[in-house]
């Protein structure tokens, strides 16, 4: 499942292209500093939302008009991830040393790829008997794959959009 794609479908009415764009945002500073968005979901309101990268997590809070609180977590510190259910909606807790990231009102089906994703990830540079080049060489094989499949999404993106604006 394409975790950005459903955070956006859920963003609600009005609030897609503004969830769009918090992503991208988000996406271009990562790259930046050579990280890789993996995965995102994002709370009901929209205010709260949790990124997933091959590095860290990073639990983003809109406060205000101009205040934004931000919290990371490395995913090697991860100690546990909790799915609470609510109907069709779950908190997402994320256990670290000396660290919690809580994130309220996620669409249930979202929180469970997250959580996946995470442990995924985690079991990824756990349980290799490799050497530690090994590791990071597979997690990059990953990373830019996920890379290709985003620019292919893109430029197919930008091909319907095109077609459907007739330029």
């Amino acid at each position: 499942m394409d975790t950005i794609a459903e955070t956006i479908k859920f963003a609600g009415f009005g609030k897609k292209k503004a969830m769009a764009k918090q992503i991208q945002m988000f996406d271009d500073r990562l790259t930046e500093q050579g990280e890789t968005l993996l995965a995102v979901c994002a709370s009901v309101k929209g205010i709260k939302q949790l990124y997933v990268t091959d590095k860290r997590i990073l639990l983003h809070e809109i406060k205000g008009i101009v205040s934004n609180d931000e919290r990371s977590i490395p995913l090697t510190s991860i100690s546990s991830i909790n799915i609470f259910n609510k109907l069709v909606y779950s908190t997402i807790e994320i256990v670290s040393t000396g660290n919690k990231a809580i994130i309220d009102d996620v669409p249930a089906h979202i929180a469970l790829e997250i959580k996946s994703g995470i442990e995924n990830l985690k079991a990824m540079a756990k349980t290799s008997t490799a050497p530690a080049g090994k590791v990071e060489k597979d997690m990059f094989d990953v990373a830019d794959e996920i890379r290709e499949l985003k620019e292919l999404l893109e430029e197919e993106f930008d091909a319907k959009k095109k077609q459907l604006l007739g330029i």
